[in-house]
């Protein structure tokens, strides 16, 4: 019997929702993503949020997953924007790969129901049900958001390589006025290019997006609060890149977000982006962070290995599924 997706009962409602947020609480401590009482305030604003008016949420389908008559876990779907978001995938146990591709059919079906393009899944680093439903089945990372915690004494155990590119140290000064004119308008427009290659948005909503993202985080240019921008030169004085860290509050202590990093194009592949990030966890300590956090494009696959080999930790995935576009939906 294939897998079933029925509708749940109103009358659980309350316990589906109170079960749902110990395990959005749970996902973000354990992943790293958030600590303390930063992961209740995030996952009790994420609900909120998702479900303004409970059960009744418009787009949104809460669904009981059922195998071979028994119930496994549910199922919580949102369709927006021509995208079918799972928003939660909760199971007993990770179930095997016959009643995993039942659930992917049965997923897929219903986004071609819905005259969605694509399935989208965000994924903690310790969702082991969800990670065994994307694996093997046709998704493509789109973006992770990576960790550093805490930040290690490099110096302690290679102080030559501290802030050092290939061609010699990396040093980072304050953003003039000048440079930051030119440097919000290429960032804009390399922030939205990022979204469409991503797949994650439509060309014109990723310009919107992007300037709003801008517009959120440097309202006052320059001199906006919490944002602390740089450009990057080699000891010859050359600028080979930029940098730009937007301070966060994490479990009551200050923390660095990497918000745009980049090499100069006629400087790439000479280790500076190496050295900028390093130069970054100069900077975080300074501001008095002992971590740091970034997020990255799934397609940049030479940023992601230069991440990880910096001892940078993934704690979330967003996947993205393209849905093919056939009769199921007749």
């Amino acid at each position: 019997m294939p897998i079933q997706l029925t509708p749940l009962d109103e009358r659980h409602f309350d316990a589906w929702r109170e079960a749902t947020r110990a395990r959005f609480i749970a996902l973000r401590q354990e992943s790293g993503m958030l600590r303390g009482d930063d992961a209740v305030i995030d996952a009790d604003a994420f609900l909120d949020q998702l479900l303004p008016v409970g059960v009744a949420t418009e787009a949104s389908s809460i669904l009981c997953i059922v195998d071979d008559g028994r119930e496994i876990g549910t199922l919580w779907l949102i369709a927006t924007g021509g995208i079918l978001h799972l928003v939660d995938l909760a199971v007993d146990a990770v179930p095997d790969r016959v009643v995993l591709d039942g659930l992917f059919e049965a997923i897929t079906t219903t986004a071609r129901r819905n005259r969605v393009e694509r399935v989208s899944v965000s994924l903690f680093s310790t969702d082991a049900g969800g990670r065994a439903f994307v694996d093997g089945r046709g998704f493509r990372c789109a973006s992770i958001r990576m960790l550093l915690e805490p930040l290690p004494d490099r110096e302690a155990t290679s102080p030559d390589a501290a802030s050092r590119g290939s061609d010699g140290p990396v040093t980072l000064l304050p953003m003039t006025e000048p440079r930051f004119a030119s440097f919000a308008a290429e960032s804009e427009a390399a922030f939205a290019a990022d979204l469409v290659a991503s797949g994650r948005y439509s060309e014109p909503d990723a310009q919107v997006e992007s300037k709003r993202q801008m517009a959120l985080e440097l309202p006052d240019g320059l001199d906006s609060a919490g944002q602390e921008l740089f450009t990057a030169h080699s000891d010859d004085g050359a600028e080979v890149g930029v940098l730009w860290i937007g301070m966060r509050v994490r479990d009551g202590h200050p923390h660095a977000f990497i918000l745009d990093i980049e090499v100069a194009e006629d400087h790439r592949r000479r280790g500076f982006g190496r050295g900028i990030m390093l130069a970054a966890e100069r900077e975080a300590r300074r501001l008095g962070a002992d971590s740091i956090g970034l997020h990255v494009f799934g397609f940049n696959d030479g940023a992601i290995r230069l991440y990880e080999g910096l001892g940078y930790r993934r704690v979330e995935e967003r996947f993205l599924l393209d849905v093919a576009d056939d009769d199921a939906g007749e």
